[in-house]
């Protein structure tokens, strides 16, 4: 998420600033009442919004956020900070087709937004395949059944979040959060090669998830699989560089066997 930029002016910049370096610390309530206060003296504040959605984001409230974006640019169509925000929660939300008229209508206005003409390019050629694109997987797409599902993970309840998991694969398809969390139940009894099972599952649909390739090395361990989890993490490694970040735990993994 992005919550600074250039503005053609804003009366409000200090404010902003105070309630950017408010979200900074997480310090979340005092930046909303900073925010708030802005757009109550200045309604077409773009930065504000921006804000307010990056606070909502942070916050899971995904649709919030996308609203915050939208208003931003309805006040400023060229801000690209908040364009490039708006994006990525249309991604979050299956949305993308709609936000395509305010990609549009900027580079109307400024076509020298080189970075808004690439994306604006990408979603029309990519169609629905543009939420399988990295960025997208690295996002994740809301899925309400599967939040609920990770909440009864979390506090224990262990049936009914595999109730929730499989409702989820069952109704919509192959899901690699729900193979994931599945995969974490399955290790919490002690099923490791069946945990090691569901994680591979996972992978193949995110492979760029870092959390889910350290639930494979753990179960690996428990399953007298490292050697396949190794194999798979360096051959991915080399696709997704975001995966260069657990590396040293692989490592580590790795110099165990000698």
């Amino acid at each position: 998420m992005q919550n600074a930029g250039t503005f053609t002016e804003d009366k409000f910049a200090e404010d902003n600033s105070k309630a950017e370096e408010s979200i900074a610390a997480g310090d979340y309530p005092e930046a909303a009442r900073i925010l708030v206060k802005i757009v109550e003296n200045d309604p077409l504040n773009s930065r504000a919004y921006n804000n307010l959605g990056v606070i909502s984001w942070i916050r899971s409230f995904w649709m919030d956020a996308y609203v915050m974006f939208k208003k931003s640019i309805e006040c400023n169509p060229v801000y690209e900070d908040a364009l490039h925000n708006l994006f990525d929660a249309s991604l979050k939300l299956k949305k993308v087709n709609e936000i395509i008229p305010c990609f549009e209508n900027a580079l109307i206005l400024n076509p020298y937004l080189d970075e808004i003409k690439e994306v604006l390019e990408i979603i029309k050629t990519s169609g629905d395949s543009i939420y399988c694109s990295q960025r997208a997987l690295a996002i994740g797409i809301y899925n309400p059944i599967c939040d609920e599902a990770e909440k009864e993970l979390n506090s224990g309840n262990l049936p009914k979040a595999a109730e929730l998991f499989l409702k989820v694969i069952d109704t919509q398809g192959p899901d690699a959060r729900s193979f994931c969390g599945l995969g974490i139940i399955a290790y919490n009894q002690q099923n490791y090669s069946d945990a090691f099972a569901l994680f591979i599952e996972s992978i193949k649909l995110n492979p760029v998830d870092t959390d889910t390739y350290l639930n494979l090395l753990d179960a690996a361990l428990q399953c007298n699989k490292l050697e396949v989890a190794l194999d798979l993490y360096k051959s991915n490694k080399q696709l997704y560089p975001n995966l260069e970040q657990i590396s040293e735990k692989f490592n580590n993994a790795a110099n165990m066997q000698f």
